[in-house]
């Protein structure tokens, strides 16, 4: 009789690091899962004995979104499910980066999550798109490159733009263009733009990509003092619109937006000349009034 072929013994998953989530309920049910292959002691039941809940399913529920898990609690989660310092300090992170209310709240988290600039190629990649647009410059200094009389010397840079901002700062931002792709060297070694366009959806949603949106806000409203009024463009409509009036207005708006991208991008550059410059153009509809609630 011919023996059966063994099972294979069902892969034991990699113990979770919490700086490879940014949502704490993820992280733990990867943790529960790999718990669940590694301690044969370890059920929902234990973990409540052991973090001093009644509920035997308080762990399953909070995974699960079912319920909340208050910042008191956090110390208890970690000590029932084995963390040690750096795990403890980057589980807290992630819960109040997932309970933070404000973006300033969220920012502070997220670095302190990632404090290590990512444990893994795709985070140090997430990391470097944070940092890339959370600071106003990065952007723009990726459409100097395009110009003919681009150097690359971050004093030269610093001094193009409006503000100026720091030769350090400039250094900065052509390392974050090289690390997300955004620029690359070409055979002769020089600098050059990796993608014809950088644009976001309408619906933001990176946390990176709303701090240079609010920047750029700062920034307009700064240029009403620090710029002549031949020098920008800075204009408003104020209209009632229904639900369905707005999103077609914002699908108006993103057609135009597209249009203008491809306006001044299929045009060729003048080599003669010191009048181009690098501008941003902002688009905002937000509502200013509201239905009182009840």
């Amino acid at each position: 009789m011919e023996d059966t072929p063994a099972r294979p013994p069902s892969a034991v998953p990699a113990r979770p690091d919490p700086e490879a989530f940014t949502d704490h309920r993820a992280y733990l049910r990867a943790m529960i899962a790999y718990l669940k292959h590694t301690q044969k002691r370890f059920s929902y039941r234990w973990f409540s004995q052991a973090a001093g809940y009644a509920s035997p399913n308080f762990l399953k529920l909070v995974a699960e979104g079912q319920r909340q898990l208050s910042l008191e609690s956090i110390g208890r989660f970690a000590d029932a499910l084995g963390l040690d310092e750096r795990e403890r300090e980057q589980f807290e992170a992630l819960v109040r980066l997932g309970q933070a209310t404000t973006d300033a709240e969220r920012n502070r988290h997220y670095v302190r999550l990632r404090r290590s600039g990512g444990v893994t190629p795709a985070l140090r990649l997430e990391r470097a798109h944070y940092d890339l647009y959370s600071v106003w410059y990065a952007v723009p200094v990726l459409d100097l490159l395009a110009e003919p009389d681009f150097r690359e010397d971050p004093e030269w840079i610093a001094r193009r733009m409006h503000p100026r901002i720091k030769p350090a700062e400039a250094r900065r931002a052509l390392v974050l263009l090289e690390q997300t792709g955004l620029a690359h060297r070409d055979a002769s070694g020089r600098l050059v733009r990796g993608h014809a366009k950088i644009t976001t959806p309408p619906t933001v949603r990176s946390l990176g990509v709303r701090n240079f949106h609010r920047a750029m806000l700062a920034h307009a409203a700064d240029a009403l003092d620090g710029l002549p009024v031949e020098a920008r463009d800075i204009t408003s409509v104020t209209v009632a619109m229904s639900a369905g009036q707005f999103e077609a207005v914002r699908a108006r708006v993103a057609a135009f937006r597209q249009a203008l991208l491809d306006l001044v991008e299929d045009a060729p550059i003048e080599t003669a000349g010191d009048d181009r410059e690098v501008y941003v153009l902002g688009f905002q509809i937000v509502p200013v009034t509201q239905k009182p609630k009840g």
